[in-house]
């Protein structure tokens, strides 16, 4: 008995966490005109970043979110300059109860897939 109460309480322990970058995903949506939010430095963001993205302190992202979108099921993309920032916004996102992050991974790989250098409307 004791045995099946541990591994229900870790089970039960165990944080949800970002899933792998969807870059595909994140493209298409980014492409629909979903809102794409960019957790790279302002100066980072002030050299460039994709199109539909504002920038939002990842340190500030749930309580900014929660201000502004009510309906945790819209689809978000989200980026930084590695990746790991990325992921770790995601997680927070998740615990906070949105459902439909796709995270973009690094800003350099998202743009050169959303791009053609020559017809990028953010540089």
């Amino acid at each position: 008995m004791r045995q099946w109460l541990s591994v229900v309480a870790l089970g039960l322990s165990i944080d949800a966490s970002a899933g792998p970058v969807e870059q595909a995903e994140a493209v298409a949506a980014i492409r629909e005109g979903k809102l794409a939010i960019d957790v790279r430095s302002q100066s980072d963001y002030e050299a460039g970043t994709v199109l539909n993205a504002i920038r939002v302190d990842d340190r500030r992202l749930v309580n900014q979110l929660k201000q502004v979108m009510t309906d945790r099921n819209l689809v978000l993309v989200i980026f930084s300059s590695t990746g790991a920032r990325a992921g770790k916004a995601q997680d927070n996102l998740i615990k906070a109860g949105y459902t439909s992050i796709i995270n973009g991974g690094s800003y350099e790989e998202l743009h050169n897939a959303l791009y053609d250098v020559a017809d990028d409307p953010a540089e």
